[in-house]
């Protein structure tokens, strides 16, 4: 598991052959050890397979994540998303998510390309909305992903209809892999990528007695300190999720 002449890194997160994180560190003497925290279960399909065909209920749709685009396009099954969404007030949270809408549903636009988190995009909708806000959005989202963006856009006067669309539980392979970690000494330093990174870890630190004294613990992103500080983890470092120089700063002092 890893090189042991590196200082091991365990990146909570799927890995992908084109993930730039492992090469990044890589390069600087450290052993990234790629362990997938959990897998979505989608759900509620139906009940958004419904919504998606009364866009004239609707002012607009918000993608939180390209899981959530994933959902609405299992929803659809082999029908297109109805063409009438394409006038409406469309918003995606981020470069992967925006690309995820324009490529899966034919070039639909959405607004939110640059926004890098639930706050920048809430902003952005406020910005470009406009007064009327009779109707609502729809927003397809996760077990613990949107609910911040839908809370700031209701204290703006919106209404949003959230639909949980899909859950994360733990990976299968979570448990072995993490022991096996634990068991070489290979927990040092732990990263966490997303709210269910830390859901999955919390319940594996408590069945395991885990002791988090020190062990240096990063988040990526907002939403995962978040999810970390509200678990009662303090991390010792926060990034955004394209920052690794500033990752592997924090790793290494």
């Amino acid at each position: 598991m890893g090189d042991r002449n590196k200082q091991p890194v365990i990146l909570l997160k799927v890995p992908s052959s084109d993930d730039f994180y492992g090469s990044a560190l890589r390069s600087h003497n450290l052993d990234p050890i790629f362990i997938t925290p959990s897998h979505f279960v989608f759900k509620n399909l139906k009940q958004l397979q419904a919504k998606l065909h009364e866009p004239h209920k609707y002012a607009g749709i918000i993608f939180a994540s390209p899981r959530c685009v994933q959902a609405v396009n299992e929803a659809l099954g082999k029908t297109p998303l109805p063409s009438c969404w394409r006038a409406l007030h469309n918003y995606s949270l981020g470069k992967n998510t925006h690309s995820a809408a324009w490529i899966t549903f034919q070039n639909l636009p959405t607004l939110g390309d640059h926004a890098v988190n639930a706050n920048n995009l809430c902003d952005l909708i406020v910005e470009t909305f406009g007064p009327k806000r009779d109707l609502p959005l729809l927003m397809p989202c996760g077990n613990g992903v949107g609910q911040t963006l839908r809370l700031r856009l209701v204290a703006q006067g919106f209404r949003v209809d959230a639909c949980e669309v899909y859950e994360s539980r733990s990976h299968p392979d979570f448990v072995n892999q993490m022991r096996h970690a634990l068991k070489f000494k290979r927990m040092e330093t732990i990263v966490f990528f997303g709210p269910s990174s830390v859901r999955s870890s919390l319940e594996f630190f408590g069945n395991y007695n885990v002791s988090l004294k020190d062990r240096k613990l990063i988040a990526v992103g907002s939403g995962t300190r978040k999810a970390m500080e509200e678990s009662g983890i303090k991390a010792d470092g926060v990034v955004n999720a394209a920052d690794v120089d500033r990752l592997i700063n924090i790793i290494k002092t």
